[in-house]
């Protein structure tokens, strides 16, 4: 079976891990059959790629190598799922319908390498599974637009996206210097207004250039 990439990336907040049960903020895009792909921290903050399948069709394999992810233009990764957690390597996981891996131990502003570097940097993601009966299933996403969904997710620095520590200080800085603007000579309660009117474009939209536009006007 195979899937052809569609939906666009996007940020959610609350996602809950199906593994462990906590709430974290996650990257999710869907391909074309509906299979999922979302990437978030764990609390240590180790990131973790989470596949889910469409609801039809056989469950993930338990045992053994699950799947291949390849990044496109970039070497292969092959997962491996095992029911007893290692001492030492952290092993994929699945559970039914959904398969969990680590890509990134999380330390430092951005991966220097490695699959979650590979797969930021590449056009597009294919993985291919190994199902509970044998069969195989493939899906592929584009990494297209993802940069910032990922770095808001994430907390990392990533060229051109809209988010990572160095974005946040921007961010606040047009927030803080809006602000200020509306308290002097004297509190202006209607540009206050306006300035959180406004905020949704940093929030929401994390356009630090369109909430310039929007106070300005």
């Amino acid at each position: 079976m195979g899937s052809a990439a569609q939906a666009e990336w996007r940020t959610v907040d609350g996602f809950s891990d199906p593994f462990n049960g906590f709430d974290t903020r996650a990257a999710v895009t869907e391909a074309e059959d509906g299979t999922q792909l979302h990437l978030y921290r764990n609390p240590v903050g180790r990131v973790y790629a989470l596949f889910t399948l469409p609801e039809d069709g056989p469950d993930f394999a338990t045992e053994g190598p699950v799947a291949t992810l390849t990044p496109e233009g970039f070497n292969a990764k092959s997962i491996e799922a095992r029911s007893e957690p290692g001492r030492i390597v952290e092993y994929g996981a699945t559970q039914g319908r959904t398969l969990r891996d680590r890509l990134w131990h999380g330390e430092g502003t951005a991966p220097a390498f490695g699959t979650l570097h590979d797969l930021i940097e590449a056009p597009a993601l294919t993985a291919t599974f190994t199902l509970a009966d044998g069969s195989t299933h493939s899906a592929t996403w584009s990494m297209d637009g993802a940069g910032t969904p990922i770095a808001h997710a994430l907390g990392i620095t990533i060229e051109g996206a809209a988010a990572g520590q160095e974005w946040e200080d921007a961010a606040a800085q047009a927030l803080l210097a809006a602000m200020t603007t509306c308290q002097f000579p004297k509190l202006d309660v209607t540009c206050v207004q306006k300035v959180t009117a406004c905020s949704d474009k940093i929030s929401t939209d994390r356009d630090i250039d369109s909430f310039d536009a929007c106070v300005a006007d």
